[in-house]
């Protein structure tokens, strides 16, 4: 749960913090000024824009602001593609751009899915409530008991409650 959590709040700082170690690392410290840095300043925004994206998809989803952490799969995903881009910043490797833009199109695809599981879920569970007040009953609303008429009750004390003036 604690790692759950600081992804969450890793959301969006990354989101700033990653493209521009990117920039620096490969497009200033690694290859200097040229061509590829010019490539570096027109990849590192879409990389912000599109972890923003990804990262507003995920706190959408009502489960994840209500828990303020995000699922194990999104942990798991995030994590991976936070390592990926940490290693793009060091290492000019073809691999590890493949593995960046592959891991930044799943995690994309895989919010979107979430957020739409997530979705259908709730609206089922609403439609279910709907269709059993309808019904005559409530479905997940806990209901409480009915009053039951047991007719006369007869009480026997230890002491005599009746007046001794009568």
């Amino acid at each position: 749960m604690v790692v759950r959590r600081a992804v969450y709040v890793l959301l969006f700082p990354l989101a700033f913090l990653l493209p521009l170690w990117v920039l620096i690392g490969r497009g200033i410290l690694l290859d200097g000024i040229g061509w590829d840095f010019i490539g570096y300043l027109i990849v590192c925004p879409i990389l912000f824009v599109m972890l923003l994206i990804i990262g507003g998809l995920v706190v959408w989803r009502p489960g994840v602001r209500q828990e303020r952490a995000v699922s194990g799969w999104d942990a798991a995903l995030l994590v991976v593609l936070w390592l990926v881009l940490i290693a793009a910043g060091f290492v000019a490797h073809p691999a590890i751009v493949a593995a960046a833009v592959v891991l930044v199109l799943a995690a994309f695809w895989f919010a979107v899915w979430e957020l739409v599981t997530e979705g259908r879920r709730r609206l089922q569970a609403v439609m279910d409530d709907v269709d059993a007040t309808v019904n005559g009953s409530r479905a997940s609303v806990p209901q409480r008991p009915q009053p039951v008429d047991i007719g006369e009750v007869i009480v026997v004390t230890s002491h005599d409650v009746t007046d001794e003036k009568d």
